[in-house]
Formats: structure tokens, C-alpha cells, sequence
């Protein structure tokens, strides 16, 4: 079980090494129940003076497990806790089907999806649930809040509230935000200061559209410099398909339900009536690898690829493979790695000087791997045809 998952479940238990039961108090007014209002209405607030059981890696059909469940005679409180894991075919609709065959009413289950940031949950995750059966909430948020408070809680329990503030330190450390106590209170005392905080402010609203300039200035430098090296990327969607870069872009931090995933692309050659590409995709985190296409759309890779698969797979002990076979053999990241909402990883590239020596680092690293997989054999490389450069 995730590390994550068993802290969460030792705080949230009333039964925990800690003894107590505030913890869970807290998380159910500060957590579920601001989750709840943010909804139609279908769930009524929880009282958070109500003991709920907690169990973590809880077997159902199929199976599955679920990660953190609370619940007692009247409510059920499911936490699906994905941090690094993509997520499952219908993964919270069977969840839901298992709390009703628990005999549970369905205004009495209360699904909560918790991940880094609060980025939602995929259709393929989802299921047939309606968006008002369930909530997203996130590290960076709820629970570094709940967390806060709880150390504020055990401030009489020394050796509890140490083990608090070194797992809210863990939590900082996730979600890119490390700041101690101590230095937010000074950067709040800064901004009484003179006009530090109109300063601040007008800043601040300009942010988002100085990140969406730096993922534009991103993605042109890194296809030039991949052109300079022989390899003609273009910009496109998930399924390879050209699209407008100004606006994918745009929608990544402006839209309410934004497209995480999109890219660049060259097309290497064929494997028999498929098309070979070297696709390098956003999914907050930049990543690449050898995905595959027909009719000139991306496909998962057939059973008749899997020797290929695994052959490219054994060119780098780093490679990742979530078994979708969307990529052949899994895909990597930069040696430097870049996330596109971690605001502390985009440092190493919002400098011009910077952003060029990671830009040249990682073309390097991706026109080696390209060579490295051309290089098996296998691949028609002669029937590769570049698109033209796409500068949308």
C-alpha cells in the first residue's frame, strides 16, 4: 500500500497510534463537507461529531481495491488517492456499485477523488457517474489545510504534532509549495509594506498569461532546435492529429476542464501498415516515446507489436509502462523533468539562458533515443515521409 494512503488512514483513524479522534473531525467538516457544498445539493453536510471506521486497501469485485474507506451504520466516505498511478476503466463507478451493494443509499455515498493539484478525473475513470456523485479535491488544497489544522490540534502532543509537520513537510514537497510557517507569516508582513501588495496583486494577474507565453516559447524552441538535428516535429493532439497550438495552450489554463494532453510528433517510417512516430506529450509532466498510427491516426498498439514493444522497452531501465499501450515499450522523461502546474519546476526554464540549455539537453537525449530505436531494425525508415513544420 502507497505511503500516502496508510499516513492518511493512521490520521484519519480514531483508533490511530495518536488516540485521537479530532483528526477526523476536522477532515469531515474541512474536507467532505466543503467538497459537498460545492455540489447540487444532492449529499447533505456531514456532522463531524459522527465516528467513522476506517479501513485502507479495501477489496471489491473485480479485483479492485479502494484505497481509504470511513464509514459507519448511516454514511460511507470512499478516498481514491491517485498520486502517481493513471486511473482505472470505470474505477469510480464501481466504487459507487460497490458502497450500494454494501447496502448504502446513494445520498449516503460520498466518493472523494484526491490527487496533487485537484485535476479531474478521465471519462475512462469515471464511468457512468454523474459529476454530482463525487468530488476532487487535492494535496495542495484540502489537504494541506486539514493538515495544518491537525498540527494546530496537537500542539499539547509534541511527538504527534513532530510527525505532523514532518509528513505536511512530505506534502509541501509534492505540490511544490515548502514554504515553513515562518516564511509565509514573513512574506504576509512584506506585503503590508508601502504598495508591496498592489504590487503583488498586479503580478499576480498577469501570471497566467505569462505561463501560457512560456509553454508557447517551449514548444517553438524545442521544434526548432529538433529541426536543426534532422527531425521535423509538428504540433497536434493526442491522437496525432494537427491542432492549433495558440489555443490548445490557451485552454490549459483558462479552460474549466482543460487538455492535459497534446504534443509534438515526427514521423519516423512504418511497421507494416502502421505509421512509427516519436510522439513528445504534455500530461502536466513532459514526457516521450514510440507510439503508433493508421489511417494517420494515433491507435494503441496490437498484439503483433509487443515483440517491438518490449525490444524498445529494453533500450532504457528508465521507461514507463502503464500497460494502455499507447506508447511501445512505455515512455520517459527529460532527465530534467518539467511540469507545466508545478510552479518551481518551470523555474529551470522561464530564464532564456536556462530554458536553452535544458532545450538543447533534451533534444540531445530524445534524437539519441530516436537513433537508438531506429537502429533495432524492424522499422521501414525509408518510407518515412516529414510533415510540414507547423509554426500555428
Amino acid at each position: 500500500m502507497g505511503l500516502h494512503s496508510k499516513f492518511l488512514a493512521e490520521i484519519l483513524s480514531p483508533t490511530g497510534s495518536h488516540g485521537m479522534d479530532a483528526f477526523q473531525k476536522l477532515f469531515i467538516d474541512q474536507v467532505v463537507n466543503t467538497a459537498v457544498e460545492n455540489k447540487d445539493g444532492k449529499r447533505l453536510p456531514l456532522c463531524p461529531n459522527q465516528r467513522y471506521t476506517c479501513q485502507t486497501e479495501v477489496a471489491i469485485t473485480n479485483s479492485s481495491r479502494i484505497d481509504i474507506i470511513l464509514k459507519n451504520h448511516e454514511n460511507i466516505i470512499v478516498i481514491e488517492n491517485k498520486i502517481h498511478a493513471s486511473d482505472q476503466e470505470k474505477q469510480l463507478q464501481r466504487y459507487y456499485e460497490a458502497c450500494k451493494n454494501m447496502r448504502y443509499e446513494s445520498e449516503n455515498i460520498y466518493i472523494l477523488y484526491l490527487n496533487k493539484y485537484g485535476d479531474p478525473v478521465s471519462a475512462y475513470g469515471k464511468g457512468n457517474l454523474e459529476d454530482s456523485d463525487f468530488a476532487q479535491i487535492s494535496y495542495k488544497e484540502d489537504i494541506a489545510n486539514w493538515l495544518d489544522a491537525c498540527i494546530a490540534e496537537a500542539k499539547l502532543y509534541p511527538h504527534i504534532e513532530h510527525t505532523l509537520l514532518q509528513y505536511r513537510r512530505l506534502v509541501g514537497k509534492l505540490t511544490g509549495d515548502t514554504r515553513s510557517a515562518k516564511m509565509k507569516q514573513a512574506h504576509i508582513e512584506l506585503l503590508y509594506q508601502k504598495d508591496n501588495f498592489k504590487l503583488a496583486y498586479e503580478l499576480s494577474e498577469s501570471l497566467v498569461s505569462f505561463q501560457i507565453d512560456l509553454q508557447k516559447k517551449f514548444w517553438q524552441e524545442l521544434q526548432e532546435l529538433l529541426k536543426q538535428k534532422g527531425y521535423d516535429f509538428n504540433f497536434c493532439d493526442t491522437r496525432l492529429q494537427l491542432c492549433d497550438r495558440n489555443k490548445k495552450i490557451k485552454n490549459y489554463y483558462k479552460s474549466r476542464t482543460p487538455s492535459r494532453f497534446y504534443g509534438i510528433q515526427t514521423l519516423l517510417g512504418s511497421f507494416g501498415i502502421y505509421g512509427i512516430h516519436c510522439f513528445i506529450e504534455l500530461n502536466h509532466n513532459i514526457y516521450y516515446g514510440i507510439t503508433i498510427s493508421q489511417d494517420s491516426k494515433r491507435i494503441t498498439y496490437t498484439n503483433e507489436l509487443d515483440g517491438l514493444a518490449t525490444t524498445i522497452g529494453s533500450l532504457n531501465t528508465e521507461m514507463v509502462d502503464n500497460g494502455k499501450k499507447w506508447f511501445l515499450g512505455g515512455n520517459l522523461k527529460p532527465a530534467q523533468p518539467i511540469n507545466f502546474v508545478e510552479i518551481k519546476s518551470l523555474y529551470q526554464i522561464a530564464n532564456y539562458d536556462d530554458r536553452a540549455r535544458w532545450i538543447e539537453q533534451t533534444t540531445n537525449e530524445i534524437v539519441s533515443f530516436i537513433e537508438n530505436v531506429k537502429s533495432l531494425g524492424g522499422i521501414d525508415v525509408q518510407s518515412a515521409t516529414h510533415t510540414p513544420h507547423n509554426s500555428a
